[in-house]
């Protein structure tokens, strides 16, 4: 198996959704699933044992064995032989990887992949573990029998509201350096909230002396499923502080002050089109960029308050984008997204845009005057850009746009493009020309396939007349001629590993007969518990004249987990050309010694003529009121030293409480959710007089697990912002068995700033034995096989059937009087009925209900009618 194959389908069985994000590898339309998730989705006893390459257990009501041993090639089902080839199955440390295909072979059930939804279909061939229980959760719960009425999942709404109170992110930071005449002060507070039916986001952040420098603010709403800006039906739309969009050619993605939409589907973007990834980075912390496990590009400086990582390439396919945060003082944090990158092209007669507008590179809310001298180009000029793509059949779409630019505070620009995709040869491509109000032309060219399973992305721009474009815009004064650039992705099996590889070429041809080479190769791959990436970048110069330069450099880092007490980091910077140099290392050393508590060292040393040394420390204390950080430095050979402390903390509105209190960061920027679990006398939903909190509920699925308190209640935070939430509630330590809970999974939208109420009722049930029996010869004689089933007015009969002594056990049953009742249809076939009516009441605490007898009787079976006489017709 080969990373950069890695496809997340989404599972389900029937309509019953198992997970949207079930990691699979090989080919999209025949899958490699792993057996071992399977079976754990759809409960079926099977031990699968990747070490020793075998599969054990037993499947379906029959109990039918199952024995897989690949290391001898043998796979029986009952006995039969099944027959597998070596491409029907991978093994990996954790799991057996088999296919869509050989699967069907092996387990009662049918599988349908839809490649292109991402979508895998299971058609169960015999009822399956999960079903059963499911069939049981429904029962209980006064739902039916049928396991596809409805899934066990607790779904929560969380529309946009007309205002919402403000949850609050705040960092401050203080400190002594030597090379400063004063202390150091910062500060960043990031809000999030509802506005105008609107998620917004907010943030202030300050220079070194304390001086609030940058104000941002941006209303933003998202809709999967697009219905925003009435008969626009947009998928997302904002405003505030925005960026606008890109076009194919020529205009890039820029901050502005002002309104952007678009109708495209979210997390989707085209195999020739760059993408910019933005977040928020609070002070002291550094971000690293994985695309498809391989570390493309890191920064340590935050934009705004931001980090920045532009004009990202993805490869056609899944990309999966892992974007690491690293703090001060051992934090880290993950940032994931999914993104599918198609060939640009769109499905026959679809039509998507999109729109931006604005002042360029203005805030919503300047701080201070604006300095022209030292602010971009073209700040505070109008900017405009807008798109459209239409599927004018299934193989061929149609792309156009037009922009506003202003590259200068006297030169903006008009521009038109006009271009097409489509597939050549298996080869997805990509033409477009654009012409702007200047005279300036420009035409581009691209190609994209997956070559002997190395995933490709060629584009060549020509520009004649002065066009710019901004994607590759440096120098004014140096005019762009031609920009040429190859992508590959792929993989190297080496032994028992597999690296993957991504490589890139760029080569820039200016008017005045310079040029520029850029290479860049890099890989990561896992050894011995260590993650390693190394990666290598080639520069060449030349000048109008001939002139040249070149210049490689490299860096290699790893990091593990030792003894898995330790995390360890450590990185090598060096060159190459034009001499061999080491120019630095660092290595870094982060130990957890409590929830609570955390240590960091580091030690850092350039290398060459002015070689230095520098000593750190840090230790933090983390508490759910915030976490207090304090952390030094110290170079020797200058003798330059800093000490500073660091405090960070969340401020959020318990909807339940009714106030404000103080939490960990995070509030601000991501979801939350206030928990409040009752048991609800009324049956009403909401807790009001009369209902008592439940304390010692465990919910997981937020920062960390949290414990409902003696009220019940438990704020979750650290939800992230992903479009689908899900909390796992757990009861098993609550001191009253005899409650039916909703179901255990909770699935919601969380967005930053929001804190998502959610009402957990238990209702009070009983439990109830009931023995049917019938007097013979002056004896009870339990009777087995009789259906029986519970009637409470205005509620499903609740159903049962007799053990083998006539008993039948009812569990989970709610409050309030019942009467027993024989089922009708086998009543009437056996000619059987109760001697005596039988009822029962369940008190409102619930609890164990006194076991219950009832009596049955025979009737006699009514003679056959007889039939009429025949006539003789001659009489």
């Amino acid at each position: 198996m080969r990373e950069e194959d890695l496809l997340l389908y989404s599972v389900s069985l029937g309509t019953l959704t198992l997970t949207d994000s079930l990691a699979t590898y090989g080919a999209p339309e025949d899958p490699l699933i792993p057996l071992r998730d399977l079976a754990q989705l759809l409960d079926l006893d099977l031990d699968v044992s990747a070490p020793e390459r075998r599969v054990t257990g037993r499947i379906g009501e029959a109990q039918r064995m199952v024995t897989i041993d690949l290391a001898t090639g043998t796979a029986r089902v009952a006995g039969k032989p099944v027959t597998l080839v070596p491409q029907d199955y991978a093994v990996t440390p954790s799991d057996i990887y088999f296919r869509a295909s050989a699967l069907q072979k092996l387990l009662p059930i049918t599988i349908k992949v839809d490649a292109e939804a991402l979508e895998i279909t299971l058609t169960a061939l015999e009822p399956l573990p999960l079903q059963q229980r499911l069939a049981r959760a429904a029962r209980d719960q006064n739902l039916g029998t049928d396991s596809g009425a409805a899934e066990p999942v607790l779904k929560i709404a969380s529309p946009y509201q007309l205002y919402s109170v403000p949850a609050f992110d705040i960092g401050a930071a203080s400190g002594l350096d030597t090379t400063k005449s004063g202390p150091t002060r910062r500060f960043d507070v990031r809000m999030g909230a509802d506005v105008f039916y609107t998620g917004f986001q907010g943030f202030a952040g300050s220079d070194e002396v304390g001086r609030l420098t940058t104000v941002r603010a941006t209303f933003e709403r998202h809709e999967v499923g697009g219905g925003l800006l009435g008969p626009i039906d947009a998928t997302r739309a904002s405003g505030g502080d925005i960026f606008t969009p890109s076009l194919p050619i020529g205009a890039t993605s820029m901050a502005a002050r002002g309104f952007a939409f678009s109708t495209a589907p979210l997390e989707e973007t085209s195999v020739f089109d760059h993408i910019d990834l933005r977040g928020e980075l609070p002070i002291g912390y550094d971000a690293e960029l994985y695309i498809n496990d391989i570390l493309r590009s890191g920064q340590r400086t935050p934009v705004q308050g931001r980090y920045e990582f532009l004009n990202v390439p993805l490869v056609r396919g899944i990309n999966l984008i892992r974007i690491v945060l690293y703090g001060p003082h051992g934090e880290r944090t993950e940032q994931v997204r999914v993104v599918n990158v198609s060939s640009g092209q769109v499905t026959a007669h679809t039509l998507t845009f999109q729109f931006g507008i604005g002042q360029q590179n203005m805030p919503l809310l300047p701080i201070g005057s604006l300095d022209l001298n030292t602010a971009p180009p073209g700040t505070g000029k109008l900017r405009a850009v807008g798109s459209a793509t239409y599927g004018l059949t299934g193989d061929i779409t149609l792309v156009g746009g037009a922009a506003l630019i202003p590259f200068t505070q006297t030169d903006s620009r008009g521009l038109g493009d006009l271009g097409a995709r489509t597939s050549i040869l298996g080869l997805a491509t990509q033409i477009d020309a654009a012409y702007d109000s200047k005279g300036g032309s420009a035409l581009a060219l691209g190609l994209a396939g997956q070559p002997f399973g190395i995933a490709m992305l060629a584009q060549d721009s020509e520009y004649q007349h002065g066009f710019i474009d901004e994607s590759f815009f440096t120098d004014p004064t140096k005019p762009l001629l031609r920009h040429s650039s190859l992508s590959l992705d792929g993989a190297l099996p080496v032994h028992q590993l597999v690296i993957p590889l991504s490589a890139s070429v760029q080569n820039y041809m200016y008017r005045d007969g310079s040029t520029s080479l850029v290479a860049n190769g890099r890989t990561s791959w896992t050894m011995a518990d260590m993650l390693i990436s190394d990666g290598l970048q080639y520069q060449r110069n030349t000048t109008g004249n001939g002139a040249a330069s070149q210049v490689l450099e490299g860096n290699f880092s790893l990091s593990s987990f030792a003894a898995y007490e330790w995390q360890l980091r450590g990185t090598f910077d060096y060159g190459v050309l034009p001499t061999w140099r080491a120019n630095a290392f660092a290595v870094t050393a982060d130990r957890i010694f409590s929830p609570e508590l955390s240590l960091h060292l580091g030690v850092g040393q350039s290398l060459g003529s002015m070689a230095q040394t520098t000593f750190q420390t840090g230790g933090t204390y983390r508490s759910p009121l915030g976490d207090l950080s304090l952390q030094g430095s110290y170079t020797p050979q200058t003798n330059i030293w800093n000490i500073g402390v660091q405090l960070a903390f969340g401020v959020v509105f318990d909807p339940i409480a009714g106030h404000y209190g103080l939490t960990r960061s995070g509030v601000g920027t991501q979801g939350s959710a206030a928990f409040q679990a009752f048991v609800d006398r009324n049956g009403n939903g909401v807790f009001d007089a009369g209902d008592e909190p439940v304390p010692k509920v465990v919910v997981d699925g937020g920062e960390r697990s949290e414990t409902t308190d003696t009220q019940g209640q438990a704020l979750l935070t650290g939800l992230g912002t992903p479009a689908i939430a899900h909390l796992q509630v757990g009861l098993d330590d609550i001191d009253d068995p005899y409650v039916q809970s909703p179901p255990h999974t909770v699935e919601f939208s969380p967005r930053a700033g929001q804190v998502v109420r959610i009402p957990y009722p238990l209702i009070p049930t009983g439990e109830v034995l009931f023995k049917v029996f019938l007097t013979k010869d002056g004896k009870q004689v339990g009777l087995s096989s009789v259906r029986i089933r519970l009637v409470k007015t205005g509620a499903p009969p609740v159903d049962g059937l007799t053990e083998f002594d006539g008993t039948v056990s009812f569990e989970h049953i709610a409050i309030g009087s019942y009467r027993m009742e024989l089922d009708p249809d086998q009543a009437a076939r056996l000619h059987m009925h109760l001697k005596t009516p039988v009822s029962f009441t369940v008190p409102a605490d619930g609890g164990f209900v006194p076991d219950q007898k009832a009596e049955v009787e025979f009737e006699a079976a009514p003679a056959p009618a007889t039939p009429p006489a025949k006539v003789d017709p001659k009489q």
